[in-house]
């Protein structure tokens, strides 16, 4: 009889969640392949199965790479080399696909940047990147228009319509009235092909996404074809049971590292990728309730929607995976018992994870759940909790800051070794620890529970109500304590009807010298001058006295019943 492992006490080092997944997964080694060739590799015996499908228009897997290899020949023509960025500006269309693997067939890294991005944050990234081209979706060509006299690099325009049924691409061309932009658009541009020579390199960096992170400023997450191959083949063996053929609907943007690997998991493995650009929780709740998808994964701002919109069964929904927001036990509950009620095998499967890990380090499984966690690592991740002040382990139950080592832990901050140092830490056996900034603990039998932000990042909707972009308070702060009256500001983000969150700014200045309507006024223009304007301030307060914890910290829960007050009156 085998003996028995001794326990220590420790996550890191017992690693009891192992015990959920197999030896053969465990064992099996991770692919070496560019994210071109893992698909190619696991779908060239099954050209004629749907890869994508675009508002009822259906692209098979031969077609899928017959496009992916002209606009390769097409990028090749224009200069593109192994090793150069192109930043795409964009949505999760037909086209926006075809070019991120298409750059990556060509050894080139696709820079994925937010929708929302300024004129002058456009021009900021795509001199600091050095891009070689520039991608971006028709409906935001007028910004391109007021600073493409500035644009050091050729525009390539990716029409929302292209890849659309042809009447529905009428009736949008009509209801959309496209004004004549001298810019090159994507169908001229694949004209323009020549052989494009294929890159192997799959330790290479593949894609750059965004986070702000704790520092406020939006920082580029590098991530190589080895990063999101193993993330992508750690999901498949996991005990989702991913198989050929089965469908997934997909509302998640290209520039979250969450919607890159989506697309990738599923074109991975065979599944028939449904792609939603219509993404405000209603629209997406109406599309779940059409399309009847075997996998679907977003946030928890779909979930009463998809309980108001579905009344009939859902034994189709094999694997319901959520993220983001936390969800309260009494809501967890009740959108299980809504599954099983309906004949879904599925949970509402919560996990953890950010860009600096591609997107998941953690989640639940149908199989193996508990109530309150956010699952178990992936197989092939390892979690310690450290104490926030010391940086010691700290043993099984204890809360304190979760750090993951993982083959999908990115290769860092594009040109910011400084950033990159803070949250990668390396030990002395060479093991790197992605230290993520957020609470939580780790329980005896591997499960994880996320206690609360360190850092604070918040979901928020655009002016459509589609949920496309993030809340980083200390982005906000740190621009208003940059304001030569201001001497403290504090944000907190509250609920909002219209937006899903909103946050508010309190204010204390160096000396109360104006009135108050007056310098608020001076501050709002200040701020919707220089923020994108999912960050601005639905309100600003400007405060006598900064609340402040014992410790000389920002009291934000004093702030936040102040706005509570004020919002009851």
């Amino acid at each position: 009889m085998a003996e028995k492992k001794k326990m220590t006490g420790y996550p890191s080092i017992d690693k009891p969640w192992l015990k959920y997944y197999s030896e053969e997964a465990l064992k099996a080694p991770l692919p070496e392949a560019t994210l071109y060739q893992y698909i190619w590799g696991n779908n060239k015996d099954y050209l004629s199965e749907i890869a994508l499908e675009y508002y009822g228009a259906k692209i098979s897997y031969g077609k899928l790479f017959e496009n992916i290899k002209n606009a390769a020949d097409a990028f090749y023509s224009l200069g593109v080399r192994e090793g150069d960025i192109v930043t795409i500006m964009s949505m999760h269309t037909p086209e926006t696909i075809y070019a991120i693997y298409a750059l990556n067939y060509i050894g080139a890294v696709a820079n994925m940047v937010y929708m929302t991005l300024t004129e002058t944050e456009i021009l900021a990234t795509l001199e600091h990147t050095d891009s070689k081209l520039f991608l971006v979706l028709d409906s935001a060509l007028d910004r391109i228009e007021a600073i493409k006299d500035r644009l050091h690099c050729p525009v390539i325009v990716l029409g929302i319509s292209d890849s659309m049924p042809l009447h529905i691409k009428l009736g949008y061309t009509m209801k959309a009235r496209p004004k004549a932009h001298n810019l090159c658009h994507w169908r001229d541009f694949l004209s323009r092909g020549n052989n494009a020579l294929m890159a192997t390199n799959h330790a290479a960096s593949a894609i750059i996404v965004y986070t702000s992170g704790t520092t406020g400023e939006p920082k580029g997450v590098v991530l190589s074809n080895d990063n999101i191959n193993a993330l992508v083949y750690q999901c498949s063996i996991s005990g989702k049971g991913y198989r050929r053929k089965e469908t997934f609907l997909n509302n998640i943007p290209p520039f979250f590292g969450y919607g890159v690997s989506m697309v990738h998991l599923s074109l991975s493995y065979g599944i028939d990728m449904t792609l939603h650009l219509e993404i405000s929780p209603e629209a997406i709740a109406k599309g779940i309730a059409k399309v009847k998808p075997n996998h679907y994964a977003g946030g928890t701002p779909i979930l009463d929607p998809l309980m108001r919109t579905i009344t009939g069964d859902m034994s189709w929904m094999l694997n319901f995976t959520g993220g983001g927001d936390g969800i309260s036990p009494e809501k967890e509950k009740e959108i299980n018992q809504f599954l099983k009620d309906r004949g879904s095998p599925s949970k509402y499967c919560i996990g953890y994870g950010m860009s600096e890990c591609v997107s998941v380090a953690c989640m639940q499984q149908n199989h193996v759940y508990k109530s309150g966690s956010v699952g178990l690592p992936l197989p092939l991740t390892n979690i310690k909790i450290v104490d926030p002040e010391t940086g010691l382990e700290l043993p099984f139950g204890e809360t304190g800051e979760m750090c993951f080592s993982s083959p999908n832990t990115m290769v860092g901050y594009y040109r910011n070794p400084k950033e990159t140092d803070k949250i990668i830490h390396t030990d002395t056996d060479g093991t790197r620890w992605l230290h993520t900034g957020d609470l939580g603990y780790v329980d005896s039998d591997g499960y994880i529970f996320y206690k609360g932000r360190i850092k604070r990042i918040f979901v928020t909707a655009g002016k459509n109500g589609d949920i496309i972009n993030k809340i980083f308070p200390q982005r906000i702060e740190d621009f208003f304590e940059n304001q030569p009256d201001v001497e403290k500001c504090g944000v907190i983000v509250v609920p909002d009807k219209v937006s899903i969150n909103t946050p508010i700014a309190f204010l204390k200045l160096k000396n109360k010298k104006e009135d108050i309507i007056d310098a608020t006024a001076k501050f709002r223009t200040a701020m919707e001058e220089a923020l994108p304007d999912h960050l601005w301030a639905k309100e600003i307060y400007i405060l006598d006295s900064m609340p402040l914890t014992q410790n000389g910290k920002i009291d934000y829960r004093a702030l936040e019943k102040f706005a509570e007050e004020k919002q009851s009156v």
